[in-house]
């Protein structure tokens, strides 16, 4: 029904003459931004779950469980109440940030985070401890046993985590709208900015079969590694 609708808005534009060409060129910038900015969000997100997710597995004690638990924290607040306290921290004590591309990915590293650390801590508990302590005894490191041991092991979670990051964060509105850059456009900025100033449904619709194929192909993403996981079991 959602994508029938969404067909429906797009074919009325068509009828009225614009063109779908310049309907898709229009909206290109705003998903090159998406995608860009949630896929930097995804990346930084990662990389702070995984010592998390290690620590929560490997090393349990009640620092490591304090911190994965505090890393859920952001999971349970609305995007809304997160960018508003950015946007008073920033416009109060950090004024060189403020409506910047880094404080937005903060945001998303904030509401995101938990479902990086659960995909990897998921993944964590599937490999057995003995293959790391067998690098261990030959030698290893422990640097070198986490690039060249957990890592490999753990991918098909690291990527269905960043995936999971991306696909959420490409649908973030109330956090995007408060704190992105000026000019800096999203789909989802698009979608709410068509349908709420301008019932601009045409466009609304272009933007969102656009998100819908580049979400499409996120979560194709996300089940390939499932199957990857499965096959190695």
């Amino acid at each position: 029904m959602p994508l029938a609708v969404l067909i429906f808005w797009l074919g009325r534009g068509m009828m009225a003459g614009q063109s779908a060409i310049d309907l898709v060129s229009a909206m290109l910038p705003s998903a090159v931004n998406s995608i860009y900015g949630s896929g930097l969000a995804a990346l930084i997100a990662v990389i702070f779950a995984l010592p998390i997710a290690i620590l929560a597995v490997r090393f349990p004690s009640p620092l490591s469980s304090l911190l994965e638990r505090l890393s859920y924290i952001g999971f349970g607040m609305p995007g809304i109440v997160v960018a508003l306290s950015l946007v008073f921290f920033g416009a109060n004590y950090v004024t060189g940030l403020y409506q910047t591309l880094p404080m937005l990915l903060f945001a998303y590293l904030v509401l995101f985070i938990p479902q990086g650390v659960g995909t990897l801590r998921s993944s964590l508990l599937q490999v057995s401890p003995s293959l790391e302590e067998s690098a261990r005894s030959l030698g290893r490191t422990p640097w070198q046993t986490l690039r060249e041991v957990t890592v490999p092991l753990v991918r098909p979670g690291i990527i269905s985590g960043a995936m999971l990051i991306f696909l959420t964060a490409i649908k973030e509105l109330p956090a995007t709208l408060l704190l992105s850059p000026i000019g800096f456009r999203t789909l989802a900025t698009e979608i709410w900015q068509a349908t709420a100033e301008n019932a601009a449904f045409t466009q609304a619709a272009v933007a969102s079969l656009m998100m819908l194929v580049v979400s499409t192909l996120a979560t194709l993403i996300i089940l390939s590694q499932e199957r990857l996981s499965r096959n190695r079991e």
